[in-house]
């Protein structure tokens, strides 16, 4: 659910709202954390397609050979480990949708081989010996400047040109400020029911933090902080002191001058420490590792590396 009270963000909705009835791919910018994602679902459920499961895939998260599987598919015996078939994503969304997220990290190999599906409309699999005609609406998403990529030659002109039918620019968090209370408390109330806690609210102070912070991370970055808050707050109210906000000063490298103090929440490490700190004496390393949100091999990991034995 998209949460906004913002002209522009409203318009936005509309926009794609009216375009997700066509077939016409649709590329969606913004930063990190501002709700790209969120956007291309929406597409699809308010399409004609969202019947059929959605599916995506992070083109920054994996290496070209094992992306480019996931994406057309292989047949068996075609490389080395192959050994069964593979549908890849674009099979598997047939008449559906597919995301393509953070897709000008796709080497240019594979955007070649892109550009040719999203024109022909059929796939080859690796080692495959016939086309597979497909039936796919894309949508990619990039927090990258785009035109400054095909200037450097790392991102095809014509691929930019076919994924860009509609375009959806999202604007970060900072410069719709409005929303922050509003998203703050949805995220809250998710938080909330996550780790089975009883409703709590934020103070006044609490909301005037929220709102005076420039938030880098956008709507991501509000997430983690309300998570931490909701696990650190031991009262019915969430305070300043709950969201983990600190104060570190900002250094002129160049004259080793103070210049000020720059607020930011808590680093990840922090966090860390703070909520082992506080839940080890009660949890075993299973319920530590889920009020995290990571595994124990990580939970043992981190431990390792910051130093902090686990109890008794």
């Amino acid at each position: 659910r998209i949460v906004t009270q913002n002209e522009e963000m409203k318009k936005l909705l509309q926009f794609a709202e009216n375009v997700s009835y066509s077939k016409s791919t649709v590329l969606i910018m913004g930063e990190t954390g501002t709700g790209k994602e969120l956007f291309a679902r929406y597409i699809h459920q308010c399409s004609p397609r969202s019947e059929k499961p959605f599916m995506a895939v992070n083109c920054a998260a994996l290496p070209e050979g094992l992306l480019e599987s996931e994406l057309f598919g292989h047949e068996k015996g075609s490389f080395t480990g192959a050994t069964e078939s593979k549908e890849g994503k674009f099979e598997l969304a047939n008449h559906s949708s597919l995301l393509l997220d953070e897709v000008t990290e796709m080497s240019p190999p594979l955007q070649a081989k892109l550009l040719r599906v999203l024109q022909e409309h059929e796939v080859d699999k690796i080692g495959g010996r016939a086309p597979i005609p497909v039936d796919v609406r894309v949508i990619a998403t990039s927090n990258r400047d785009i035109r400054k990529r095909i200037q450097d030659q790392e991102f095809r002109e014509d691929l930019y040109y076919r994924l860009n039918v509609f375009e959806l620019n999202l604007p970060p968090l900072r410069e719709r400020t409005s929303d922050t209370e509003q998203l703050a408390n949805a995220i809250l109330t998710k938080m909330c029911r996550r780790i089975h806690r009883k409703a709590i609210n934020f103070s006044e102070e609490a909301y005037q933090k929220l709102n005076q912070y420039h938030w880098p991370g956008n709507v991501r970055e509000l997430e983690n902080v309300i998570e931490r808050a909701v696990i650190l707050c031991t009262d019915k109210v969430i305070q300043v002191s709950d969201l983990g906000f600190t104060t570190t000063p900002t250094i002129d490298t160049a004259n080793s001058k103070t210049l000020g103090k720059l607020e930011h929440p808590l680093s990840l490490d922090d966090y860390f420490i703070e909520v082992v700190k506080k839940f080890q004496p009660q949890f075993n390393e299973t319920e530590l590792s889920k009020i995290l949100g990571i595994s124990r091999k990580n939970l043992w990991e981190r431990r390792l590396r910051l130093n902090i034995p686990s109890r008794e």
